[in-house]
């Protein structure tokens, strides 16, 4: 399994933000804010994007494009998740 945590964009800092490629089956995606309180701060509820956590992703680029709002995209990101499947193919 391989995880890359990703840059923030200005004005996402509060966020986590996550891509890799896990070898049961997915690469996966997520943008999560860990430290949103709702009783604190009910009304600046954070965006959440969890791709590849039930459904299959085969393609980088799906993950890439769903996290591109929020982060911070390195050049050979995508290369590096194409290898790691490779180097780790989904198990049947």
């Amino acid at each position: 399994m391989s995880v890359y945590a990703l840059t923030p964009k200005p004005g996402f800092e509060r966020y986590t933000i996550q891509v890799g490629w896990n070898p049961h089956r997915t690469f996966f995606a997520n943008v999560v804010d860990f430290a949103w309180d709702p009783v604190t701060d009910p009304d600046n509820e954070p965006d959440t994007v969890r791709i590849g956590l039930v459904e299959t992703v085969l393609d980088p680029a799906e993950v890439l494009l769903a996290v591109e709002p929020y982060a911070h995209i390195p050049a050979h990101l995508a290369a590096a998740l194409r290898a790691d499947q490779a180097a780790h193919p989904a198990r049947r």
